[in-house]
């Protein structure tokens, strides 16, 4: 959804210098990973969309669907496709920083080789050929700086700007919800939506102590890097808005 947006978009001044789908497409490499832990016998999503786990997810819970219709709401207006920056933002700064750890823990936990079920995470080098070598770390680097130029260069206008940081805290608050769901309490309805990896431990440890104030710390914090996008690059804000989203998340343990 998020891609087929940016395609549509790609000229859009804001977007165009992030666009680079040689590099930032994920969709294929998503499928891929999904028929590999579902078992199934292809990546073609006409496939694996068949498999019973994955129809046992459907509908998709609210969370979901929220997200994706926010997207194909902006999608479809000319005013309000900048804000898809947020999106993108979100989207591939988080797998190029957090994403990498989490790829190697997942690889470590699940004895998975030759980049089976995390090929997600995997990034061409920035200037290289479309199926040439992964970016190593350095490349994830330069590829995040790339990135963060671009947006400082394509998002001049200042209310392009407010709105696309009023946009990544709907993203972050979007995200956390999803987070919501890796996490259901046990002994709650079985109606209650719950998207689990089979053996896999929760991904989610909540530290309580202290939640309150932190949440208020938060809520507060992002007020205040919002009210100051006029005169700080939308770079900046974001990555501050990123770690404020990891804070409110409160502790994130993959076992």
């Amino acid at each position: 959804t998020l891609e087929t947006a940016l395609d549509t978009h790609a000229s859009h001044p804001a977007i165009a210098p992030i666009y680079n789908p040689t590099i930032l497409r994920r969709t294929d490499s998503l499928s891929a990973d999904i028929a590999f832990f579902l078992g199934a016998n292809s990546s073609d999503p006409a496939v694996w969309q068949q498999h019973p786990q994955y129809v046992s997810f459907l509908p998709f819970p609210a969370p979901v669907q929220t997200y994706l219709s926010r997207i194909t709401s902006i999608a479809s207006s000319p005013t309000e496709a900048h804000r898809l920056v947020a999106h993108a933002y979100v989207r591939y700064l988080g797998d190029l920083s957090g994403g990498q750890f989490i790829k190697r823990i997942v690889s470590k936990a699940y004895n998975l080789e030759d980049g089976e079920g995390t090929s997600f995470f995997e990034f061409a080098r920035l200037g290289g050929p479309a199926g040439g070598d992964h970016a190593a770390s350095g490349d994830i680097i330069k590829l995040k700086q790339w990135f963060r130029e671009g947006m400082d260069a394509g998002v001049r206008d200042d209310a392009e700007k407010r709105a696309i940081v009023e946009e990544a805290n709907l993203v972050f608050k979007y995200n956390e919800n999803l987070f919501e769901l890796l996490n259901v309490p046990e002994g709650e309805a079985d109606h209650h939506p719950k998207i689990r990896v089979p053996g896999a431990k929760c991904p989610r440890q909540v530290v309580g102590s202290g939640k309150e104030s932190l949440v208020r710390f938060v809520d507060w914090a992002r007020r205040e890097i919002s009210l100051r996008a006029s005169v700080i690059p939308v770079s900046v804000v974001l990555v501050g808005l990123s770690y404020l989203a990891l804070r409110s998340l409160k502790a994130i343990q993959i076992l």
